[in-house]
């Protein structure tokens, strides 16, 4: 969990008609707070204030109470054993520990105990959570609440959902609030409440450094340099960061694409299914792009786990990716490298596209680029022929090949031999194995179209056409592009810390330190990555925060 912070004082007495509307306020928290065992009718809205939004959120999950496994038809319902939350902030997400059975603390005392940050303690299922704290940067965000039971089998049972929208609040004041859980779709039958607090804190924008995280693991290296998993140490926040080294970008004259990945990395924050940049900075020597870390893991260690995903599972993916490069393209990117690896998985199971490296921005769905990049496996027809450019057509084709390989086991025109793969995606035939459904072949048909103009999402309206395919007929596309629909599988995931499920090739590395730097570029050179530090900012103010319906 997040290391202790000093919690902030209360601030001096004001004038005394203020004192009284604070108590006013205070008693009404108390009126809409549940008594230990009474029941709920209706879920309380808090009452946030406004403020502005950039700050910090400290959350702590208190206790949860009423959770119910679902059971057969005609068999009892058994109580949850080993209940513990995911928590996800900006993409951001730690993991409670287990919860506890203990003794119950009278409100005041359980006051007395959040201000003095020592634990606190309830009946039920208790978490038994530290201050848990994010930078808060976005005013739109969501905090979201998933409650697990891991059984003996060491499946994973989902318990409930919480979302609340905004959740920066009032400098100082801690709101505690019981809620109701809600189930992903309307066939779940879910029971309970969870009791978490709030608070938000104001806090200075200071430029950051190297110094300001704490490397713990390698997770991936190539050849411009290394991705590690990093801690932020004035808020125990868990990151990926991507250490790249300046000259060895300017000798490959990787320069432009480098700069491009770190501005497609800041639009793709915006997106629930895309891995967003949190912060860049830079040393005379070094560029580092700090990232959402998903420990979920790749999509392609999950698959080289099982062989082939189940339709149902690869159609949830196809899904959840075409929401991200639909977004990509809406903004005029190219993504033009997607394959398993580039597919993370969160802690709940949902899809973040990752690796924006060779993206190409300021695109329309007309126009062309002509960069040979990408994947072999992977790359379209048009990118292969050298004919008159190709155009975000391309995704889609790549999109094709990569549900093929998740429900078969490999690319449909895969050699070992690369000169006969590019031979083999310009002329031979497309062909299904047995179980293949009539549906997903024809939409797999429809992307693998090697006339580019007639392919599958290349017409306007982009992904809407391919929605609309027959294959997706039952899919509630309003509540998936909400992470709304339960995913098919869910990683085992232990703390926020966990790369049980990325590659031990680099995992079993000793985390080396961040490097010292060493002879830096010329003044000319380092005016070519002047822009390249980035904060997130936020924009506006929060008014309000409240159950999404």
């Amino acid at each position: 969990m997040a290391p202790s912070e000093p919690q902030p004082q209360p601030q001096p007495e004001q004038e005394k008609e203020k004192e009284k509307e604070r108590e006013k306020e205070q008693e009404q928290d108390q009126e809409e707070q549940p008594q230990q065992g009474q029941e709920e009718t209706n879920t309380p809205t808090p009452n946030w204030d406004l403020l502005p939004a950039k700050g910090r959120l400290y959350i702590k999950i208190i206790e949860a109470r009423n959770l119910w496994i679902a059971a057969d038809k005609g068999r009892a319902r058994p109580a949850a054993r080993k209940p513990y939350c995911v928590v996800e902030f900006e993409k951001n997400e730690f993991v409670t520990r287990e919860a506890l059975q203990t003794i119950v603390l009278d409100s005041d005392a359980a006051a007395l105990a959040m201000e003095e940050e020592s634990k606190l303690y309830g009946t039920s299922s208790n978490f038994l959570l530290m201050w848990a704290y994010s930078d808060v940067s976005r005013p739109e965000s969501e905090v979201t609440v998933t409650i697990w039971d891991r059984n003996e089998d060491s499946e994973e049972i989902f318990l409930g959902l919480l979302k609340i929208l905004p959740p920066t609040v009032n400098n100082n004041r801690v709101y505690d609030h019981w809620f109701k859980l809600m189930p992903r779709q309307w066939k779940e039958m879910i029971s309970g409440d969870i009791r978490i607090q709030l608070m938000y804190k104001s806090v200075e924008s200071n430029a950051l450094n190297a110094e300001d995280f704490s490397v713990l693991k390698l997770v991936g290296k190539g050849s411009f340099g290394k991705v590690v998993l990093v801690k932020k140490k004035n808020t125990g926040r868990v990151y990926a960061m991507k250490i790249l080294t300046k000259k060895h970008i300017v000798a490959r004259q990787e320069v432009a694409h480098t700069i491009s990945e770190r501005n497609v990395l800041i639009k793709a924050a915006n997106s629930p299914f895309c891995v967003g940049m949190k912060f860049s900075f830079q040393s005379p020597d070094k560029l580092y792009l700090v990232t959402d870390y998903m420990n979920g893991g790749e999509l392609f260690y999950h698959l080289q786990k099982v062989t082939v995903f189940t339709e149902e599972q690869a159609k949830f993916y196809a899904c959840e990716l075409i929401c991200a490069l639909d977004f990509l393209h809406r903004e005029g990117i190219i993504y033009r490298d997607l394959k398993p690896e580039n597919v993370l998985l969160d802690s709940n199971g949902h899809v973040a596209l990752a690796d924006f490296g060779l993206c190409k921005e300021n695109m329309t769905l007309s126009s062309t680029t002509s960069t040979f990049c990408g994947t072999a496996a992977y790359l379209a027809p048009e990118i292969l022929s050298s004919e008159g450019g190709y155009s975000m057509a391309v995704d889609w084709w790549s999109l094709g090949i990569l549900f093929y390989e998740m429900t078969t086991g490999l690319p449909p025109f895969y050699s070992e031999n690369t000169n006969v793969m590019y031979k083999k995606i310009l002329h031979n035939q497309l062909l299904f194995p047995i179980g293949f459904s009539r549906d997903a072949e024809a939409f797999v048909r429809a992307l693998l179209d090697r006339n580019p103009t007639t392919r599958l999402g290349s017409h306007p309206g982009g992904a809407e056409e391919i929605k609309r395919h027959i294959y997706f007929q039952s899919v509630d596309w309003p509540r998936l592009e909400k992470k709304q629909v339960m995913p098919p599988f869910k990683p085992q995931v232990e703390s926020e810390t966990d790369t049980t499920n990325f590659d031990e090739f680099f995992t079993n590395m000793p985390p080396d330190s961040l490097p010292n730097n060493s002879l830096p570029l010329s003044s000319t050179w380092q005016e070519r990555f002047r822009d390249f530090t980035y904060e997130a900012e936020a924009m506006g103010s929060i008014q309000s925060i409240r159950l999404e319906e």
